[in-house]
């Protein structure tokens, strides 16, 4: 089945839709969800994408995130994408709107924060671990840059810079 994306325009305004290749291809703006993943000792949750992923195997990134499909809320894609990789189930909550461009080809981000302890499910072929860091040792892993989604510092720095001002567990 091929994944069918919202198009939008420099407002974040949906203009029509594209496949997922005809999308990178033409390097049409789109939306994306990432949501972090922050336990009881406010650690937070990275995962490492699966090898056998065709777009950076072994990448660190956010908990989970993904594409928002045609129709869909960012809400919901943000619930869907931690079902589909981390197998959890609950409350996502909206941090952040970014925007993040990379050779000419823009992309929005919403940010979410969901607080989870374990319960962790990860689907074959999409995901294989992670680990909870806290504040300083997620900043190093950053900081190194190897094996790091490239979207990884923007949502990282987003919530290094107001994770004192969330609340995270209400």
């Amino acid at each position: 089945m091929t994944e069918c994306l919202d198009i939008v325009n420099d407002n974040d305004e949906v203009v029509g839709k594209s496949s997922y290749n005809e999308m990178y291809e033409k390097k049409l703006t789109h939306r994306i969800v990432h949501v972090l993943v922050v336990n009881n000792k406010g650690q937070v949750y990275f995962q490492k994408r699966a090898e056998t992923k065709s777009f950076l195997p072994g990448y660190y990134c956010t908990s989970a995130g993904g594409h928002v499909r045609s129709g869909e809320s960012y809400e919901q894609a943000a619930g869907r994408e931690l079902k589909e990789e981390l197998g959890l189930s609950v409350p996502v909550k909206d941090v952040a709107s970014l925007e993040f461009e990379s050779g000419g080809h823009k992309r929005f981000i919403r940010l979410f924060i969901a607080s989870a302890d374990s319960g962790f499910n990860f689907q074959d072929g999409e995901v294989a671990g992670g680990e909870f860091l806290n504040l300083a040792e997620a900043k190093k892993l950053i900081e190194r840059n190897e094996k790091i989604h490239p979207q990884l510092p923007l949502c990282f720095g987003w919530l290094y810079e107001n994770l004192g001002s969330l609340s995270i567990h209400s």
